[in-house]
């Protein structure tokens, strides 16, 4: 059911609620979009990702060579010009291949988990943007209603005026419809207040300043999701990035593991000199060494057994993660049934016969053929109606928003059957 085209009807109730006028309303995808590009947490974790990328390559490289100059035979020890024998040589420590391979792998690991908790993290404040336009858009719906209820009120109120002048009702019963008044105007305020908050909210999910004007387009629909548990599943275990990240953390253990163990490779080292001898010309020095790793075996122990357990505790974290994400879909699968339900039942039932009833009982009053506080009841029943029908779909937008996290997409990513 839309309600703009109750504007005409509210007249100067719709004034109190918070309608800002932007040329162009955002719809819900570009705000979202905006919230990927502006949210501050976002932008954190992209440097963070782009920080762990920035180090891969290093990590690959060989240790810095060493440049050294030597003076030797001197008469002072800032007499440098006096040398009898000066060395310049430069020395390089060539590692195993497997060493800085293994390097590059274990920062490579650590980039794509810095990478996985960024797409994570666009995937929670997706899915936060996505439940607070439907938070704005219930509480546009909360104002128009608010903006009805006070109007009906009114109304009733003038009509009791009338009649208790006439003798054809107590004056108690204007008391009473006073109190309704009141109530409507209350429950109008506690509207537009939490109105202004999810508005609040949804500028600093955007990265803006929080008193800027929110215009939303849409309003709370109802498009039941037309996929089956089972494909939700499979896109799940394929797309989340909680699963890649712990994939990721797998890898980087193993990498890891591997690495203490190719400590036990020796290293060569390589050193070229040059040395003058005053007076008696210039000589070549080359030099090799090979670092035997004799007690390596021993210190290293520990380090092999602490990466293997890693590399155990990864793999236990990495089922962990999938059995959770599975749970997850269930979860939120199961509670957009179940807000499904509750719409429908709302749409086609309550909803309509509150509407009736409260259409009967003010008929009747208006004729003489029922009390007020009839009208009164029939009144707050369809004002509640109304308010638990808002509710519902909120509940559901919301268990939407969660389903589309659990599965590591968006909306757009599964069909949606039966539109409202």
């Amino acid at each position: 059911m839309r309600f703009r085209h109750l504007a005409p009807l509210l007249g100067w109730g719709l004034w109190f609620c918070p309608w800002p006028a932007w040329a162009q309303a955002l719809t819900r995808e570009e705000a979202v979009q905006l919230a990927l590009a502006h949210n501050p947490g976002i932008i954190a974790a992209r440097q963070s990702w782009e920080a762990a990328r920035a180090a891969v390559w290093p990590a690959r490289l060989l240790p810095d060579p060493e440049l050294s100059l030597e003076y030797e035979t001197l008469p002072k020890a800032l007499s440098l010009g006096q040398y009898g024998e000066r060395n310049l040589g430069v020395r390089q420590i060539l590692e195993a291949p497997t060493k800085p391979w293994l390097r590059g792998r274990l920062a490579a690991a650590a980039a794509q988990v810095a990478q996985s908790e960024y797409e994570a993290l666009r995937l929670e404040v997706s899915a936060e943007v996505e439940k607070t336009c439907a938070r704005i858009w219930a509480g546009q719906r909360r104002c128009e209603y608010a903006a009805e209820d006070l109007r009906l009120a009114a109304e009733f109120r003038d009509k009791t005026r009338l009649r208790a002048q006439v003798g054809d009702v107590p004056q108690v019963e204007v008391l009473r419809a006073e109190v309704e008044v009141g109530r409507a105007e209350a429950g109008q305020a506690l509207a537009q207040r939490q109105l202004r908050l999810d508005q609040t909210a949804l500028n600093a999910l955007l990265g803006r300043d929080l008193g800027a004007a929110v215009d939303l387009a849409g309003e709370l629909d109802f498009q039941p999701v037309g996929a089956e548990l089972a494909t939700l599943r499979q896109q799940a275990l394929a797309r989340r990035p909680d699963l890649q990240r712990a994939g990721a953390q797998v890898a980087g253990a193993q990498a890891g593991q591997r690495l203490a163990t190719s400590a036990l490779l020796p290293d060569l080292s390589v050193a070229v000199s040059r040395q003058q001898l005053r007076g008696e010309g210039d000589y070549w020095k080359t030099g090799l060494s090979l670092a035997v790793p004799l007690w390596a075996l021993g210190r290293q122990r520990g380090e092999i057994s602490r990466a293997g357990s890693e590399l155990g505790r990864a793999r236990a974290e990495q089922l962990q993660a999938r059995n959770r994400a599975l749970l997850e879909v269930e979860q939120a699968y199961q509670e957009v049934k179940a807000a499904e339900e509750q719409v429908r039942l709302y749409r086609d039932r309550v909803l309509p016969n509150a509407e009736e009833t409260y259409r009967v009982f003010r008929r009747r009053y208006d004729e003489g053929r029922s009390g007020y506080l009839e009208v009164i009841d029939a009144g707050r029943t369809l004002a509640e109606s109304r308010a638990a029908a808002t509710e519902a779909l909120l509940i559901y937008h919301t268990a939407a928003a969660d389903l589309n996290r659990a599965v590591g997409g968006s909306s757009a990513d599964y069909q949606r059957g039966e539109a409202r």
